[in-house]
């Protein structure tokens, strides 16, 4: 899997644009998905921090742990609604 390939899956099971970023431009609130010299990283950015950042030699590695976290939370996805009714 490439960074293409996730952004193509990523928009087919109806994740929130604002919930991930895959462009080296750093949205806060999102799961960021970044290249280096190094290598490959996963981080959320909150308030211009990046945190929990995870590093990974390869593309494939890096993109399957990135639909993994996203899967992993349903606040991602774009018809998720909270249940708290006002």
């Amino acid at each position: 899997m490439n960074k293409s390939d996730l952004r193509d899956i990523l928009i087919k099971e109806n994740f929130k644009p604002s919930a991930y970023s895959l462009e080296e431009q750093l949205v806060d609130e999102a799961l960021c998905l970044r290249r280096d010299e190094n290598g490959w990283f996963v981080f959320y950015s909150e308030r211009g921090q990046q945190v929990d950042k995870e590093y990974f030699k390869n593309e494939s590695t890096a993109c399957i742990f990135f639909l993994k976290e996203m899967r992993s939370d349903p606040t991602t996805k774009s018809d998720w609604k909270s249940g708290y009714s006002m």
